[in-house]
């Protein structure tokens, strides 16, 4: 009805109650005019002058001291719209809780990986503490494959059953990623090797930061030049982020042909969508059916023939 709070004095002088006979209480019956006169003129202590604003009329609020002041209880008004909701509070810029660790990596492990053949990553891998998944990791998760599969996989970052078993992609979404390759003919550790982009489970399955994935960097890199694959599939938006540096939608960026430098060779790259996200959003499974295919095609007739 957009009516405001009406401040109503109950005395017998209140004009809701039913009219009686008006009787002076016999303390008053000595007062003079005048006193009477400015008796009925003083202001309640407990009320206000009211502001009236538009067609509400609202009390108004009595000057305190700075400090934070009691909220009464108020019972929503039925066909009224609800207040916004106060925004949370940030901590200050330049303070600790505002700034989290940032992951550093090692220089000497860095320079130990650069020349390690393939059977010693995985060890260099595991004395890594660059960053704070150091200490809440179960297992690092190296890689599944090994130098000769001519197609390689990158993901983004294990996940819980990945952390548990030190393997990648063996939970839900490792199930359907088997079962896409099977029905492409493709077979995990023969014609396909698998790498992540983290080589540790980052807290409650987070997206990878920027400087965690720079700490990885040295790993995923050299993984790569001893894979020498003939083609990459990029899985997710942080795989693409970070091999390609483009942050569009992955349906703006499937379905072409990307180039990657790989120890100075040019290695044709297909972008695609993560086997985690496709069981959320099982529509998109069709399409990442024929990422892989398209990615199969570039294996087995080249990247020429599948772009014609």
């Amino acid at each position: 009805m957009n009516v405001g709070a009406q401040w109503i004095l109950r005395t017998s002088e209140d004009p809701l109650l039913p009219e009686k006979a008006p009787q002076a209480p016999a303390h008053k019956a000595a007062q003079t005019p005048a006193a009477e006169a400015a008796a009925r003129t003083r202001p309640h202590a407990a009320l206000r002058p009211a502001v009236r604003t538009g067609a509400e009329t609202r009390p108004q609020a009595t000057p305190r001291a700075p400090q934070a002041a009691a909220r009464p209880s108020l019972k929503p008004v039925p066909g009224a719209a609800a207040a916004p909701a106060a925004a949370p509070l940030r901590p200050a810029a330049g303070s600790q809780a505002a700034q989290a660790p940032r992951a550093v990596p090692d220089a000497a492990l860095v320079a130990e990986v650069r020349t390690a053949p393939w059977e010693r990553i995985a060890s260099i891998v595991n004395r890594c503490r660059a960053c704070m998944m150091a200490d809440t990791r179960q297992h690092t998760v190296c890689a599944d494959g090994a130098p000769g599969c001519p197609m390689v996989l990158i993901g983004e970052a294990p996940g819980r059953d990945e952390d548990l078993q030190g393997i990648p992609f063996v939970g839900k979404s490792g199930a359907l990623l088997n079962k896409i390759l099977e029905a492409c003919g493709l077979q995990r550790g023969r014609d396909v090797a698998i790498v992540n982009v983290l080589k540790c489970r980052p807290p409650r399955n987070r997206d990878p930061r920027p400087d965690e994935a720079a700490a990885c960097a040295a790993f995923l890199d050299r993984q790569l030049e001893l894979l020498a694959p003939n083609v990459i599939v990029l899985m997710g938006r942080q795989a693409t982020l970070r091999m390609l540096n483009r942050t569009e939608r992955l349906d703006a960026l499937r379905g072409k042909i990307w180039k990657l430098s790989i120890a100075g060779r040019e290695v044709p790259v297909v972008v695609t969508y993560h086997p985690s996200s496709l069981l959320r959003n099982p529509v998109d499974k069709e399409k990442g059916w024929h990422d892989f295919l398209f990615a199969r095609d570039i294996l087995q007739h080249g990247a020429g023939a599948a772009a014609g």
